[in-house]
Parts: structure tokens; C-alpha cells; sequence
């Protein structure tokens, strides 16, 4: 355990200074950059705030999907059985056999899509309360 600021408390001040303060003192042309420099990090945090709980929980998801049971992967695992089990899920909608229930599947994977909107960008999902629900 290390002391305070976390990392992820360090990305924070970095993307904040980066939004507010090196904005505004470098030229026009490259303020894009910098708040792309800053959004990273922002992203960066939430990631490590998360930890293996959306893994864990994508695993969960595409798992119950498949009709797969099994034991859950330890959180260092997590995020490589979840991009295997996504891996299979795409294969298996590609291969039409879930064609019958695609609603469903198309429904139940909001879920997934909401939990990467919360890492990547949260505001978005403000605009639209009802992806929470599932």
C-alpha cells in the first residue's frame, strides 16, 4: 500500500492541471492535445478505481449469456477472461446461434456498454438514465 496521493489521486491533479491551468499556456493549435493528454488520465483513474470489478463483472454476463457456468476468475484474471468470453460471445452471434433471443442478448449487453461508458466517459450516461436499468 502506498501512501497518499493513490495513483489514481495523482491522475486527478494531473488532468486538472492539464484542463485548467497548461490549457491555457500552450498555443491555440495544440490545446486539443492537451485536453486529450488530460482526458487520459482522467480515464486512466477511474480504470484503477475500478479495479477487476467490471472484468469480473463482464465475465459474469457474457458467461450467463453463453449458458456457461464455472468458477469466477481471481481479479488478475479477470480482465483475460472477460475479452475470452466477449471473444466468444462475438463468435457465437456471428455464427447466428444466437439469433433467436437476439433481442434479449442485444438488451442484456447494455449492461456491458454502460459499465464501459462509466470508465471512458460517465457524463455520457447521464443523457440517457434508462441504459443504467439494463
Amino acid at each position: 500500500m502506498q501512501d497518499r496521493p493513490t495513483a489514481p489521486e495523482l491522475l486527478d491533479a494531473l488532468a486538472e492541471l492539464l484542463f485548467t491551468d497548461v490549457r491555457e499556456w500552450v498555443p491555440h493549435e495544440r490545446r486539443f492535445q492537451v485536453l486529450i493528454a488530460a482526458n487520459l488520465c482522467s480515464v486512466v483513474a477511474r480504470e484503477l478505481r475500478a479495479g477487476a470489478a467490471p472484468s469480473l463483472a463482464d465475465v459474469a454476463l457474457f458467461r450467463s449469456i453463453l449458458g456457461v457456468e464455472g468458477p469466477m476468475p481471481a481479479p488478475e484474471d479477470a480482465e483475460a477472461e472477460a475479452r475470452e468470453a466477449a471473444s466468444e460471445l462475438a463468435w457465437e452471434i456471428r455464427r447466428g446461434n444466437l439469433d433467436a433471443e437476439i433481442e434479449s442478448v442485444a438488451g442484456r449487453l447494455r449492461e456491458h456498454v454502460g459499465r464501459k461508458l462509466e470508465i471512458a466517459r460517465p457524463s455520457y450516461t447521464d443523457r440517457f438514465p434508462e441504459s443504467r436499468d439494463g
